[in-house]
């Protein structure tokens, strides 16, 4: 509850029942793995993975842009989201990343599968969080 990425912060605020703000127009694009997918997806490469490969654990189909993370975690939680597009010293101190996505098609193609997508992943994940608050 104290990490300050933005997905940990729309969760916390969706959680406790406040608006989700966001700080720009939110069209930044993000690769997302829920927890029990990068476990085994970890696994997965250390069974089946080739030494001294690199691979990413990552599922296109979870790809979203900040505003719609934002949007989806707001219908979980009821709660709403808000536009705040800081001015130029506020906004000195926010990320500049625009895009960071992954490609996980080399760890598919040895037979990898995501379980949970998106929507599973963050309703999980708020439904946990919101217990043990």
């Amino acid at each position: 509850m104290t990490d300050t990425k933005a997905v940990s912060q729309f969760i916390k605020k969706g959680i406790s029942g406040e608006d989700i703000v966001l700080k720009s127009i939110g069209t930044q694009f993000y690769s997302y793995t829920y927890v029990a997918d990068a476990v085994s997806g970890l696994l997965f490469v250390l069974l089946q993975g080739e030494n001294g490969e690199a691979y990413n654990i990552a599922d296109e189909a979870s790809d979203i842009m900040l505003k719609d993370l934002a949007e989806v975690i707001a219908q979980v939680t009821g709660s709403k989201v808000a536009f705040e597009i800081p001015d130029k010293v506020e906004a000195a101190g926010y990320s500049k990343a625009t895009k960071a996505r992954l490609n996980g098609q080399k760890l598919k193609t040895l037979g990898w599968k995501p379980k949970y997508n998106i929507h599973t992943g963050l309703r999980k994940t708020i439904n946990i969080l919101g217990e043990i608050k």
